[in-house]
């Protein structure tokens, strides 16, 4: 049996800038392809001040036509508070309920906490997801839980299509302000740095602008997961790298074994793939 070539990602360096509750799957894979994790979560995912909004949308699940998932995280949030609620949704809210998410780790998180999807975006934001859906949503009843750092252009683009949203905050998220020196210099040693949203993007920025980090050296590959991160880089005016289109872990992996695999041909015959 011949033996199999080593990952691209053999003895590479990735920085994973999300909170370590949901990197587990995606650390697990990296190790199994030889590469070392380096631990940076730059924001972090809190409740809401005031549950009571959320509680209240919940409660009323049956006076709504869709439910709009624009991110896990808002997954997590409706099922840690249906949960804490007491409240099943086969029960609380009827048949006709129909639920649309932002794409397909969107959609696969919703089902495994009992959400079941109706309609799984193509595009990968929320916008397009509305666009997907523009048709059905006009003149509907549209509940829209979100993060209280989440832009106010999706609601007007629900209100111009005629629907009539309910938007809450179901979740924060919180930049961390300090990192301690192990990770410093860690990060600074890394050869691949990936991004998950805007939120982090703006958060490691902020960290570098006061010292707390190094800035990123010439050498770090810079990895968007989502269009939405991947604008929030460039408007930022860090250059991208390479990019996976959703969290899925096998999209990640992918788009770093690319990239680390062109950089080895273009070492090995002196062509420059950036």
């Amino acid at each position: 049996m011949a033996d199999q070539s080593p990952s691209p990602l053999e003895g590479k360096r990735i920085v994973i800038t999300r909170p370590q509750s949901q990197s587990a799957a995606l650390s697990e894979a990296l190790h199994a392809n030889g590469a070392g994790i380096i631990s940076l979560p730059l924001i972090r995912i809190a409740p809401p001040h005031d549950l009571a909004p959320l509680d209240q949308s919940l409660l009323a699940l049956a006076t709504f036509d869709w439910l709009i998932l624009s991110s896990q995280n808002a997954v997590h949030a409706l099922s840690d508070r249906l949960s804490a609620l007491g409240i099943r949704l086969t029960s609380a809210a009827p048949r006709s309920l129909r639920i649309g998410a932002v794409g397909k780790s969107t959609a696969d998180t919703a089902q495994a906490a009992g959400l079941p999807v109706t309609y799984t975006g193509k595009g990968g934001t929320a916008a397009d997801l509305v666009n997907e859906l523009a048709t059905d949503l006009r003149s509907k009843h549209v509940f829209l839980p979100r993060s209280d750092r989440a832009a106010s252009s999706l609601v007007k683009q629900l209100c111009d299509l005629g629907s009539n949203v309910t938007e809450v905050i179901a979740y924060r998220t919180i930049a961390i302000d300090s990192v301690d020196q192990s990770t410093k210099q860690q990060n600074s040693k890394a050869d691949a740095i990936l991004f998950f949203s805007p939120s982090a993007v703006d958060a490691f920025l902020d960290l570098v602008n006061r010292g707390a980090l190094f800035s990123l050296h010439k050498e770090i590959a810079v990895g968007a997961i989502g269009p939405v991160t991947f604008s929030a880089l460039d408007k930022a005016g860090v250059h991208c790298d390479f990019r996976a289109q959703e969290p899925a872990v096998n999209e990640i992996i992918s788009a770093l074994a690319t990239y680390f695999a062109k950089g080895e041909v273009s070492s090995a015959f002196g062509v420059n793939f950036q």
